[in-house]
């Protein structure tokens, strides 16, 4: 998150000068709204009556791919006027590879708690949410096309939203 947020003040702060990125910046509130929700199931966790040392490094596992994605569209040292457009797509593969290996790291997580507690998962249809989402970062790893990429952002930060909001406001209450 502060990752975000420093870029963010950092871009205002440069803005006449830096090519802002739309596609990056959807991406990187994706993202964001992605570390809310997995603090938030985190703060679930406190519960446990028994933390193990997997859990431990799947939480760790976790975090970091959340860190690399970020890191990935916010790149330290960057002049400033730095093009974030051309950035993000000459390092779209590796963005996409490794939203790809988190995808797959989150399946994992969510057929843990599935098996564990339904109630913590709440009753969202999992694989319409992640399913397109990897589709399309299969596509999304061999194609340049702006327009595939602009919509494609905008998809997974509405997709993400309202994952969030069907799964975070039932474990408020």
């Amino acid at each position: 998150m502060t990752s975000f947020l420093t870029n963010v003040v950092r871009i205002i702060h440069v803005r006449g000068d830096v090519t802002i990125s739309w596609v990056q910046l959807l991406w990187s509130i994706t993202i964001l709204l992605w570390t809310i929700s997995f603090w938030w199931f985190t703060f679930v966790l406190a519960k446990q009556p028994q933390w193990t040392f997997p859990l431990f490094v799947f939480l760790l596992a976790y975090s970091t791919l959340l860190f690399f994605l970020m890191a990935l569209l916010f790149p330290e040292g960057v002049p400033a006027d730095h093009n974030y457009q051309a950035q993000f797509m000459r390092n779209r593969v590796w963005f996409f590879a490794v939203l790809l290996l988190f995808l797959c790291v989150d399946m994992v997580d969510y057929t843990v708690k599935l098996d564990k507690d339904v109630s913590i998962v709440g009753h969202l249809p999992y694989a319409a949410f992640v399913g397109p989402l990897i589709v399309l970062s299969l596509f999304a790893l061999r194609t340049d096309n702006l327009v595939f990429h602009r919509v494609f952002a905008l998809y997974s930060a509405l997709a993400c939203l309202v994952m969030s909001i069907t799964t975070l406001v039932p474990l408020a209450n």
